[in-house]
């Protein structure tokens, strides 16, 4: 399946917001899989980018973000063993108060909605293609250069439809690691 035009359009057109003032964005490359959760009997893989085209920094300890990311996932099904999501996120990461040896930090991403391929995707069901993206990691950030940086993290990604329809198994990434860029 694809995607429907109006998805294709609105991650277009939040893509190339004119007048923002934002700092230059960030490109993510993840890869991840594990156990779905304790109801379901099967393992699921992805893959995925996220691009972070929007960051406003709020001071040394927070920052707020918007990105727009594509996420490709399979499992280990006999049926509905693949899908794939684009979705629109906002982030929130948070750093400590004092400066500390890899800048480590926490991020969460929350209600980014998503166009999902499927409704079903081994045995876990949603009611259509419209869900919810929400993860939370952990991270670091080691310095390449004065001005780029490298982000490594390591988090949990779910996609659901928020129990706002009838069917709303989620489908789970528990484990994600992820290598980010600034551009």
């Amino acid at each position: 399946m694809t995607a429907s035009p109006g998805v294709c359009r609105i991650i277009a057109l939040l893509c190339l917001l004119p007048g923002l003032p934002a700092r230059a964005g960030e490109l993510m490359l993840y890869y991840g899989g594990g156990p779905q959760q304790h109801d379901a009997d099967q393992h699921n893989r992805g893959w995925g980018v996220d691009y972070n085209f929007y960051k406003h920094v709020r001071s040394v300890r927070s920052e707020l973000s918007v990105g727009a990311g594509f996420t490709r996932m399979t499992n280990d099904a006999d049926e509905h063993d693949s899908l794939y999501a684009l979705s629109v996120y906002p982030q929130l990461t948070l750093y400590p108060s004092k400066p500390v040896i890899l800048n480590p930090f926490f991020f969460v991403r929350a209600l980014g909605p998503s166009y999902i391929s499927t409704n079903q995707f081994g045995s876990r069901e949603q009611d259509n293609h419209f869900s919810f993206q929400s993860q939370v990691g952990i991270g670091i950030r080691p310095w390449m250069s004065e001005h780029r940086q490298i982000r490594i993290m390591l988090s949990w990604k779910h996609f659901s439809n928020a129990n706002l329809f009838r069917d709303n198994d989620g489908f789970d990434l528990p484990i994600t690691l992820s290598l980010g860029f600034e551009l």
